[in-house]
């Protein structure tokens, strides 16, 4: 069937129209999440003096530097559904508004947080931070993969390395994020640790020290070894459910294991249903014309 003149007029007045609006959305979302996260973070947020965040530039160690408190601070056991249990991503809790700022209340110290923030957003008032740079080239590399795998990115690799040089991709510029930290790192030593990803991973046992006496956190020789292991790739990769961006979410929205499937029985709902809901339903049926079924 040919499209008339009349219908391409039609069409191009609707995708305009559609297209601001839903810029407008995007805005009025954007502007809403920023105002929530502002007032919960900056606000209503008390930090304590025994907070660690685990602050990095996505792609660049966050998950091992989680799983490396979650040992100095526990006992380090994997009898856990996912790493975000213990070391939540802080302002993914409030942009979400899964969390407020009674749940943050109701942890128990030391509290660890992840963050993505940059030094200006991250909420202050005497918490501790280790912020871990990765070289920016294999960042861009890692997060192109990431993007491709958990965010649908259809593109090659070149056209994901415009958009992250000019700062185009989630987090914004990775060249800001370090350097922010970088200039906080020397403003506020005592509560700035600055590693760096290739340090941890060529010289592990000193960078360990380095956060155990930033963080106070005290454990006994015996116990070292059990540490090393169990942050090591091969460990982690063996756990990979309980580190995933995917499982994350799952933890944090309140989906519990096996409870997709449920019973497969009939008949549970009529059951279950008070005699009110049973009425309603009936009256719904015969509205719509399918009491019979």
């Amino acid at each position: 069937m040919k499209t008339t003149n009349k219908q391409k007029s039609l069409l191009k007045c609707i995708n305009v129209a559609t297209n601001a609006l839903f810029d407008a959305a995007d805005g009025l979302t954007t502007l809403a999440r920023y105002l929530h996260y502002y007032k919960v973070a900056h606000l209503e947020f008390k930090p304590r003096f025994d907070d660690i965040f685990i602050v990095t530039y996505p792609r660049s160690g966050t998950t091992w530097l989680q799983m490396i408190l979650y040992q100095l601070a526990t006992d380090g056991n994997m009898e856990i559904d996912h790493i975000a249990q213990k070391v939540p991503w802080f302002e993914r809790l409030i942009d979400y508004r899964i969390w407020d700022s009674k749940d943050f209340e109701q942890m128990n110290s030391p509290r660890l947080f992840k963050s993505h923030l940059p030094a200006n957003e991250v909420p202050k008032g005497g918490c501790k931070y280790i912020y871990v740079a990765r070289n920016g080239s294999d960042v861009a590399l890692s997060y192109f993969e990431f993007y491709r795998s958990h965010l649908g990115f259809k593109g090659d690799f070149n056209q994901f390395f415009k958009l992250f040089i000019s700062g185009r991709v989630q987090f914004g510029s990775w060249f800001d994020h370090v350097a922010s930290w970088e200039k906080m790192s020397k403003k506020l030593p005592s509560q700035v640790l600055f590693l760096t990803f290739e340090d941890l991973k060529n010289d592990f046992n000193n960078q360990l020290n380095k956060i155990i006496n930033f963080t106070g956190f005290k454990i006994l020789e015996s116990q070292r070894a059990d540490v090393i292991e169990r942050c090591s790739f091969r460990f982690m990769k063996q756990h990979e459910d309980k580190f995933d961006h995917i499982t994350a979410q799952i933890w944090e929205k309140g989906y519990q294991r096996s409870s997709f499937i449920r019973e497969g029985k009939a008949g549970l709902g009529k059951l279950k249903l008070t005699p009110e809901q049973h009425s309603i339903v009936q009256k719904m049926l015969k509205q719509f014309h399918i009491e019979n079924l």
